[in-house]
């Protein structure tokens, strides 16, 4: 289901429920950032808004990837490599997995709208609450 992207600086868990609270022994694995960015689109699509949906395209979702990352690599801009792609038709991102999952993701170059802030662990999210009570 993923690129396999095999850069160990490049990795993230995922969980394969969903459930980030779940660490059984089978539901985390690694996944690149962009496959996490695919598996998260609407962060990406909705928060940060550099992530496109395209109806049509000549490859799958992990040939997408690997094209991209190859191609940004060698320099190419984004609209040479959604011609390369045959990325066309864009369409707006829904929250609904029966639709998201007939199109395709593309990761954009354009920066981010705002750096997400820094994820606080459990115990630390504990802690900033216990901290508000006894305010």
């Amino acid at each position: 289901m993923y690129c396999e992207y095999g850069d160990e600086n490049a990795k993230q868990v995922n969980h394969i429920d969903g459930n980030p609270k779940n660490n059984a022994e089978d539901n985390p694995e690694t996944i690149c950032h962009d496959c996490e960015k695919i598996n998260h689109s609407g962060f990406w699509a909705q928060v940060q808004g550099i992530l496109e949906v395209y109806q049509e395209s000549k490859y799958n979702q992990n040939e997408i990837i690997r094209f991209t990352r190859e191609l940004r690599q060698k320099g190419k801009p984004d609209e040479e490599i959604k011609a390369f792609l045959g990325l066309k038709n864009p369409v707006a991102w829904e929250e609904d997995p029966d639709y998201l999952s007939k199109l395709f993701g593309f990761i954009s170059s354009r920066p981010f709208r705002r750096m997400p802030k820094p994820l606080l662990s459990e115990e630390e999210q504990k802690d900033r609450l216990g901290d508000r009570a006894n305010s």
